[in-house]
């Protein structure tokens, strides 16, 4: 029985290190860092193993401190608040461990008075309380006024050798060019911790950098939360942010495959939007995310348009033209999808669709989306000139900060804007409200928004069953607009606004005269 789980033991030690193999960090000399052996203490696979830290691509194997270390990030986002440990000290050297801003294009090292020393100065059997293993400290970096609001790098500093080695390479020594002394371990036990593990003298002495191993919890990778597109990813699924995977920026999807639905999102990523004769009610066809009363054959559609198979009205020039994924037909023509599209403000155009850019973005703790991307909340972070700091966590221009803006609106500079100014929505659909409504079939004809060509005004909604127009804006109780599919959020917008209901129930008996008007013209 001990052989068997010492051959399974050895199964395991090699299958790790051939999963991992290529993310190996070497010196200059072709030395793999870090050495799998210390002989001044446990060595780094020992210290981060025994904490319980696994594997990426493994994570039932041995923990291998080889394949894990990674040199980078060399910078970081912090959150508001910060935590130190001192997980290892093996160093015949006092090292002190702090942190700096980052200065984008500072050629020389952060000089003596930028950098503060979070770790003091200690000695191998210093007690924690004097920086030895188990010392702990927190920073309210949100709060603290040496924090200039932008990324952070960190340093270790030999009082001995008076070197000083900083997680951005381009401050590094130059003694021996190229050399590592920092490297960089994510935690897959501390939420948002990384490990920095040091040598602190020059060349490296023995690569086993064990000399001073820091954990810092609340971080992420710089440049991490924007938007991104995930490789090989479809539908719903390809849209992500980028974040730290094993202290390296990787494309994660924010959405997982969920039951398909008539949305006009492929729904469950397999690469087809909206399929499925089950997605609507009976009568009813899934038509570019909505479902709508069947067109009938012998009724036709307005001019320009015929009944499809499916029972929906289609542009007569594309009802024989079939569209690759990702692309629709306009004027016979296949066009990529969100071509021409302007979306009202604040908005992105998305699978022909304009969509808030926050829906389905989970940001990191601290973290707030802003446009598409998390960023770190204020005040941890600091707003810029003109900006101001709201409860949401939102840096918002200051003449701005304390207005609230009618739904449909967002404010600029003082003024609340129509969000539908320049919009030109998907498919030549209605921008109403802030919102992009897309073009839907009338059930007594199949009469599209937009398709009247008298002049006049059709309705921009869905159809009750005897074929009357009923406003898509459906009316509240207290005769506000509420817009279907639920409330948008707009830069500072918390109220409901709409025309008169008398207002709209003219526009939906407008949009029935101009039904009725254009069917006598085609007899």
């Amino acid at each position: 029985m001990r052989q068997r789980h010492s051959s399974l033991a050895a199964f395991l030690l090699t299958l790790a290190s051939t999963l991992t193999a290529s993310a190996q960090v070497m010196q200059p000399d072709g030395t793999v860092i870090p050495t799998r052996t210390s002989d001044d203490g446990p060595s780094v696979a020992d210290i981060l193993g025994m904490r319980g830290e696994r594997n990426l691509t493994a994570p039932f194997t041995p923990f291998n401190a080889q394949s894990n270390a990674r040199p980078d990030p060399q910078t970081f986002r912090p959150g508001c608040r910060i935590s130190f440990r001192v997980i290892a000290r093996n160093a015949g050297h006092p090292d002190s461990f702090g942190w700096y801003n980052v200065v984008p294009g500072r050629a020389a090292a952060p000089p003596l008075a930028e950098r503060f020393t979070i770790v003091p100065s200690a000695g191998m059997s210093a007690p924690a309380a004097s920086g030895g293993v188990g010392f702990m400290a927190t920073l309210d970096i949100g709060s603290d006024p040496r924090y200039t609001g932008g990324d952070i790098g960190f340093f270790l500093n030999n009082p001995v050798q008076e070197h000083t080695y900083f997680t951005e390479r381009r401050y590094q020594p130059t003694e021996v060019p190229g050399f590592f002394y920092a490297l960089i371990y994510d935690s897959r036990v501390t939420a948002g911790g990384f490990y920095f593990a040091w040598e602190d003298i020059i060349s490296g002495n023995d690569n086993d950098f064990n000399d001073l191993i820091v954990l810092v919890d609340n971080l992420t990778c710089t440049g991490g939360g924007g938007a991104c597109t995930v490789p090989g990813a479809m539908g719903a699924c390809a849209a992500g942010t980028q974040q730290c995977r094993n202290a390296e920026l990787t494309c994660v999807s924010t959405i997982t495959p969920s039951a398909e639905t008539c949305d006009g999102i492929d729904n469950n990523c397999n690469g087809t939007v909206d399929e499925g004769d089950t997605l609507c009610a009976t009568r009813q066809v899934c038509d570019r995310g909505v479902c709508v009363e069947r067109c009938l054959a012998e009724l036709g559609c307005l001019e320009g348009f015929v009944c499809s198979d499916r029972g929906t009205c289609v542009e007569t020039s594309c009802a024989t033209v079939t569209c690759a994924a990702g692309s629709t037909c306009r004027n016979g023509v296949c066009r990529a999808q969100c071509e021409g599209v302007v979306c009202p403000n604040g908005q992105v155009c998305r699978q022909d669709r304009c969509v808030d850019p926050c829906n389905g973005l989970t940001c990191d703790r601290d973290q707030v989306c802003v446009a598409g991307v998390c960023q770190a909340r204020c005040p941890c972070r600091r707003c810029g000139a003109g900006e101001s700091c709201t409860t949401d966590g939102v840096c918002r221009t200051t003449a701005c900060a304390a207005m609230t803006c009618p739904q449909g609106t967002y404010c600029e500079a003082g003024t609340c804007r129509d969000s539908c100014a320049g919009a030109v929505c998907p498919g030549g659909g209605m921008c109403m409200g802030g919102r992009c409504f897309p073009p839907v079939s009338l059930g007594d004809g199949g009469v599209r928004d937009g398709s009247v060509t008298d002049g006049s005004v059709a309705d921009g909604g869905a159809t009750t069953d005897s074929g009357v127009a009923r406003d898509a804006a459906m009316d509240a109780a207290d005769g506000s607009l509420v817009v279907p599919g639920g409330e948008g959020k707009e830069d500072g917008c918390s109220c409901r606004a709409g025309a008169p209901r008398s207002t709209r129930g003219a526009y939906a008996l407008f949009g029935v005269a101009a039904v009725l008007m254009a069917r006598r013209r085609r007899r």
